[in-house]
């Protein structure tokens, strides 16, 4: 049984006009070559597929099967055309990005130069903002991609890997235990911390380690970024936790100190995170498999 697709196309303008006349309007096609194509599928199916009457026509239950699976084709040979017409004219269009502060600040300029210089026509609205708000923005449809370490995204959302966050613990190069190779966190909990603002995941992680380990976590100062961190560290002014790649480059001719974590939460995969994949705009499709990829190559 094979159907033509403009055929299928009469068929649905018959339904959805209701008469062989109003469906000759729209498809710019003669009554007679309606009334053949439709005679045509009917012949192809086995059966009737309109109910002929005085005021028009209607399906018979043949005939809506065959129109809901035709209306559906037709949608996706649009989609496809479009999705094709956007390649070769070159992808255009923007993505709404959302992602966590260890992604904006480690990973994400790399790749997203990279991306761009293959799709300069496509314009990244990017917002940092924490890893739960991050799954709330992709979840409300009010960002395209996200980017977070996600213990428990939403039902409902797409998770593919990026980068692996490996947390360390930074110290001031005379540090009582800077000579240490590896350290258990609760070890560590003797001593002040610089920490990231509360909210942040990693501030949320040594606060929940802390109390499973009946401790303390001792913050002495807060600071928003990574650098300011490192600094204060290495002024004296306290410990602190960073993911690893965001230390090793600093060590170097450094006053700090790095010393593995023994946990395993101190292990921590960032995701991308969509609503539906298949439902993105072709950009988005695009930045998320240049992302994916990038992230399996490095690591």
């Amino acid at each position: 049984m094979r159907f033509d697709l403009e055929s299928l196309q009469v068929l649905v303008s018959v339904i959805e006009e209701g008469s062989l006349a109003a469906a000759s309007e729209r498809q710019h096609i003669v009554p007679s070559a309606i009334s053949r194509r439709i005679a045509e599928l009917e012949n192809d199916a086995g059966t009737a597929l309109l109910y002929r009457h005085s005021r028009g026509v209607e399906p018979t239950p043949a005939g809506s099967a065959l129109y809901y699976r035709a209306k559906r084709l037709i949608d996706q040979m649009q989609e496809i055309s479009s999705e094709m017409s956007e390649y070769a004219q070159g992808v255009r269009g923007h993505v709404r990005m959302h992602v966590n502060f260890s992604t904006m600040v480690q990973y994400l300029p790399g790749d997203l130069s990279s991306f761009l210089s293959i799709n300069p026509d496509v314009k990244i609205d990017l917002m940092e903002k924490s890893s739960s708000q991050v799954l709330r923005s992709v979840e409300a449809g009010t960002a395209d991609i996200g980017i977070c370490s996600q213990p428990e995204a939403a039902p409902g959302l797409e998770v593919r890997p990026y980068h692996v966050d490996r947390l360390v613990l930074i110290v001031p190069h005379d540090h009582p235990i800077g000579a240490a190779r590896h350290l258990r966190f609760a070890d560590t909990l003797d001593y002040d911390y610089v920490s990231m603002p509360l909210g942040a995941s990693i501030s949320t992680l040594c606060a929940q380690s802390a109390e499973q380990a009946g401790k303390q976590h001792k913050i002495r100062i807060q600071v928003t970024s990574f650098e300011g961190l490192r600094n204060m560290v290495a002024a004296g002014l306290g410990i602190g936790l960073l993911p690893k790649a965001s230390v090793k480059p600093y060590l170097r001719n450094s006053t700090l100190r790095m010393v593995e974590l023994d946990e395993t939460w101190a292990q921590r995969p960032l995701s991308v995170i969509t609503r539906g994949y298949a439902a993105l705009p072709v950009p988005a499709r695009l930045l998320i498999d240049h992302l994916v990829s990038q992230a399996s190559a490095e690591n």
